[in-house]
């Protein structure tokens, strides 16, 4: 029980950062103090822990380590486990987006394909402008006034199917409705018989780093819209805590 334990100890006091006492540690836990007192000695003297008068957090060892794990996986790794798991929910095809480097355009990095026999399908390594698809509004929404100005004054929108935006204000709305949403969505805004639902994965420092989207033909998007939104929020959310985000941290 003592591993468990100090998994389950650490994972508390890296959501709680401002600390916790024993008491705290304890009834959270559902662990007697005489018992969760060694385990939390031995983890002071590794110094994966630290106290301060009666509270604890985590120590320079526990972050030491954090960083080793991320640093030798990419978040394709990192996030892999959760798109089959976000595919075997849904069942429609999920995709991992990432932003390019020229900031307008997102690149595709990762793709669990539906089972179905019709299903969106694309290929690792496709590229797409921000303004166009679920993931790419995402990130537009996450940019501050000054920067969002910037990009749609370097930006034309060329309208790529019925639906697409035509206008920056048209845009913009959109990009509300996401910040208000948590959700970004497309329905046959890219192509006329696709649909997108994406959510945003934020790293350590609250910053947004990639993009889960399910895609799948519009005609089911349509029907599935809450299902949709809330496997991709859920699942993203999974990788963002894994990353090390805490939603207080959450910068838009």
């Amino acid at each position: 029980m003592v591993l468990p334990r100090a998994f389950s100890l650490l994972r508390l006091l890296a959501e709680n950062p401002s600390g916790m006492t024993l008491s705290g540690l304890s009834v959270a836990l559902d662990v007697p103090k005489s018992s969760l007192s060694s385990t939390l000695n031995a983890l002071t003297d590794q110094e994966m822990l630290k106290r301060d008068g009666s509270l604890y957090f985590l120590g320079p060892e526990s972050y030491s380590l954090a960083s080793v794990i991320l640093a030798g996986r990419s978040i394709r790794q990192i996030a892999r486990p959760y798109l089959e798991r976000a595919m075997i929910e849904s069942e429609e095809t999920i995709l991992l987006a990432i932003p390019d480097n020229d900031g307008a355009h997102t690149t595709y990095v990762d793709v669990v394909e539906s089972l179905k026999p019709v299903r969106f399908t694309l290929s690792i390594g496709t590229r797409r402008p921000l303004y166009a698809n679920a993931s790419g509004r995402l990130f537009l929404a996450h940019y501050s006034n000054e920067a969002l100005e910037k990009y749609l004054k370097a930006t034309t929108l060329e309208p790529l199917s019925p639906l697409a935006v035509k206008t920056a204000e048209e845009l913009k709305g959109k990009l509300a409705a996401i910040r208000e949403n948590g959700v970004s969505v497309t329905l046959g805004d890219y192509s006329s018989d696709s649909a997108g639902f994406s959510a945003p994965i934020y790293n350590h420092d609250g910053h947004m780093v990639a993009a889960l989207t399910v895609g799948l033909p519009v005609s089911r998007g349509e029907r599935e819209k809450e299902k949709l939104s809330d496997v991709v929020r859920r699942q993203a959310a999974e990788i963002s805590k894994i990353l090390g985000y805490s939603p207080a941290k959450a910068t838009k």
